[in-house]
């Protein structure tokens, strides 16, 4: 079976699975400024992020029929990987889940982990959470 390609941009989603190309409106940047109350981090910000993922991948019902792996050369992707999975790839729902639950366990620790203009792959580490869920992702390479 074919990998879902993917990047997540600022301003958009791009997707590409099957031959056919899928652009989400939303991007990183309506995620986070929707979620977090005056900029801040919280298990509630985290939570309201995930309910808008998850809005936003069932508004495209053909992504729903996608499973197995993805592939990213996103440059955050790179950065997540090195703060959680030390350079381990491709990575797999187990360790994805591992990491993000010790991320909310730890939420203070890692925000000083990256430059506050970096904070951002907080909402794409959500994000592809979200998509190894929803769409059924096994592993997600980096290229």
């Amino acid at each position: 079976m074919q990998a879902l390609q993917f990047s997540l941009k600022a301003d958009h989603i791009e997707i590409l699975w099957n031959s056919q190309q899928f652009i989400l409106t939303q991007g990183l940047d309506a995620i986070q400024q929707q979620s977090l109350a005056q900029g801040i981090w919280s298990e509630l910000a985290i939570e309201k992020m995930i309910y808008l993922i998850e809005e936003l991948l069932e508004s495209e019902p053909q992504l729903r029929q996608v499973q197995g792996r993805a592939i990213t050369s996103d440059p955050m992707m790179q950065l997540l990987n090195q703060l959680f999975f030390k350079t381990s790839n491709p990575v797999d729902r187990v360790q994805l889940e591992h990491a993000f639950n010790d991320f909310v366990d730890h939420l203070n620790y890692y925000l000083h982990q990256v430059k506050e203009d970096q904070q951002q792959v907080f909402v794409y580490f959500v994000m592809i959470r979200e998509m190894m869920h929803h769409l059924k992702i096994q592993e997600i390479s980096i290229k």
